[in-house]
Parts: C-alpha cells; sequence; structure tokens
C-alpha cells in the first residue's frame, strides 16, 4: 500500500489529517484497508467504545496494545502528584526570587521617582517590594533582614555579649521565602493590574507606605494591610498559575501514552 492509499479505519481520512489528528499508526496486526489509525482517533474509540476490551486490545485481531509511559500519564493527572509538583514549583520560583532580590536590596531601600505622566509597571513592582520590606522592617519581622549580632542581653555580673547561634536550615529557608515572596507576588499583581488599569492607585499607596516607618505600635496600620493583602493576592496567583503547568504539559504531548506501532 503506498502512502497515498493509506487512510484511518475510524474517520476515513489520510496523510492530511495527521497534523489535527495524529499520527497515522498501525497499532495492531491487521491487514489491508484496516491496518492504519490516527492516533487521536484510536484514543477517542478506545475512551468511548462499549467494549472494556477494546481498550487494551483491537476488536478485529485481538492483538493486545503496548503503552509506554502509561504511569507517567496517570501521575500527570493525578491532583494530588500535580498539586505537590505544583508547590514545589512555586518554592523554586520563590527561592530564585529571593537571590534576585538580594542582589538588587540597593534598589528596594527607597520608592521610586513619581512621573506625572507615565505609569511604569516595573516602578509599580518596585514600590510595592520596598513598602513590603519596610513592613516588615517595622514589625516583628525584622529579623529576616537583619541578623541579631547578640541572642542575649550581657548580665551585669559578666557583661560579656553571648553570640548568637547560627541560624538552623528552617530558618534560613523561611528567610529565603519571605524574601522572595514580595517579588513573586508584586510581579503577578501588576501583570494583573495591568488589564484593570489600577496601577496608580496601587503605586501610590506602595509609595507612601514605603517612604515612612510606623511612628505607633499601637496603631493600625492601614496601607500596611492593603500592601501585604495586594502581595498575597498576587503570590496566590502565582500559584494558581504554576497549578497550569500539568496542562501544558498535556497539551504538548509529553505525557501522552505512547504505543508501539508499526508503519
Amino acid at each position: 500500500m503506498s502512502e497515498q492509499e493509506k487512510q484511518c479505519r475510524i474517520c476515513l481520512d489520510g496523510l492530511d489529517a495527521e497534523r489535527e489528528l495524529g499520527r497515522l499508526i498501525r497499532p495492531c496486526l491487521c491487514k489491508g484497508s484496516i491496518s492504519y489509525v490516527h492516533v487521536r482517533c484510536l484514543h477517542q474509540w478506545r475512551q468511548t467504545s462499549a467494549s472494556k476490551s477494546a481498550f487494551f486490545a483491537c476488536p478485529q485481531c485481538h492483538y493486545q496494545y503496548r503503552f509506554a509511559r502509561t504511569r507517567i500519564a496517570g501521575l500527570a493527572t493525578n491532583p494530588v502528584i500535580v498539586g505537590g509538583l505544583s508547590g514545589l514549583l512555586f518554592t523554586f520560583i520563590v527561592m530564585v526570587a529571593s537571590f534576585i532580590t538580594t542582589f538588587f536590596m540597593s534598589a528596594f531601600e527607597e520608592p521610586t521617582y513619581q512621573s506625572l505622566f507615565f505609569i511604569s509597571p516595573i516602578e509599580v513592582a518596585q514600590d510595592l517590594i520596598t513598602a513590603a520590606f519596610r513592613v516588615l522592617r517595622d514589625g516583628e519581622l525584622a529579623g529576616t533582614f537583619e541578623e541579631p549580632i547578640f541572642s542575649h542581653k550581657p548580665t551585669t555580673a559578666s557583661k560579656i555579649p553571648l553570640p548568637n547561634r547560627p541560624p538552623g536550615i528552617l530558618k534560613r529557608f523561611i528567610r529565603r521565602f519571605i524574601l522572595g515572596l514580595p517579588l513573586v507576588g508584586a510581579s503577578s499583581l501588576v501583570q494583573m493590574l495591568l488589564s484593570v488599569g489600577a496601577l496608580g492607585p496601587v503605586q501610590w499607596i506602595a509609595r507612601y507606605r514605603g517612604s515612612r516607618n510606623r511612628r505607633n505600635n499601637n496603631s493600625r496600620d492601614i496601607a500596611a494591610l492593603i500592601i501585604i493583602s495586594l502581595l498575597l493576592v498576587g503570590a496566590a496567583r502565582a500559584c494558581i498559575k504554576s497549578t497550569n503547568l500539568h496542562k501544558i504539559l498535556r497539551k504538548g504531548r509529553f505525557f501522552e501514552p505512547k504505543m508501539q506501532f508499526w508503519r
């Protein structure tokens, strides 16, 4: 049989439909006009056939299909596995962002200069990160950015300061995570705000909080609550985006079950 004579035994299309329906393959021992079938046509037939045996074997020659990577395909659709991998991916992104933040820490010390004619998304993200760091420094997480020199106050008897113990792995991990989270949240938030045109008010609040310290510890810091809430929304959005990775992989057919076939 020539290449032009090959056709799918299900949809009766030939090689011209391979772009839409997948490769034209021989998954079994059938011969003649029923030898070939498109990958997607066969997959749909196996999923919708009334016969349960059609999922594993050819209804005509009863040859059992041979699959590869079916376990990976099952793992790619498992919500627990997908959630775990998405969490690891999000954590990795935050860790990378923490090193980027550390490298450009000097740029987040003061708010940017305000322009009356143009609002830069990059400056909005920078102002959000600056405000977030100012809030953290003013709060109980100040030690996240500045390691304390001494863990205990010297006694009046000895007046010899006791050195602080080096931070453990968990503390260093939390410190890195907190350092990277504002960058991830601000980047995702700015991308979302671009579609609704709300960069101006958010930048004004970020610059207002980033240029001042909290004067009264007993007063409510409304601006800080708004900044932290916005960054958490952006971080949650980034986390949700990371869960869509398995859909992208499935569209690219990285986890598509692959049959052993004959051309």
